[in-house]
């Protein structure tokens, strides 16, 4: 899984705000799902029903989307945390 620190170090520098609650609510099934969470809200839909009535909020969402997809290959995950 995606490190908050991650998440908020690139919604920072890509949107210029951490959205932590954002990524906080995003990744709250992981408690009880670990990996498995993001079957729940990790897709653009559910980033719209949940984040649609603010534009900049829906964007983060689909940044965190973005990241844990791509986060998917170990090499890239490594890569990211070492940069933020």
């Amino acid at each position: 899984m995606t490190s908050h620190r991650v998440h908020r170090a690139i919604s920072r520098l890509l949107l210029g705000e951490s959205h932590d609650d954002v990524n906080k609510l995003m990744d709250l099934p992981a408690k009880i799902m670990g990996k498995r969470h993001r079957l729940i809200f990790h897709d653009p839909l559910s980033a719209f029903i949940l984040f649609g009535g603010n534009p900049e909020k829906f964007k983060a969402a689909l940044l965190h989307i973005l990241v844990d997809e791509l986060s998917k290959d170990p090499k890239v995950k490594k890569i990211l945390e070492s940069l933020f």
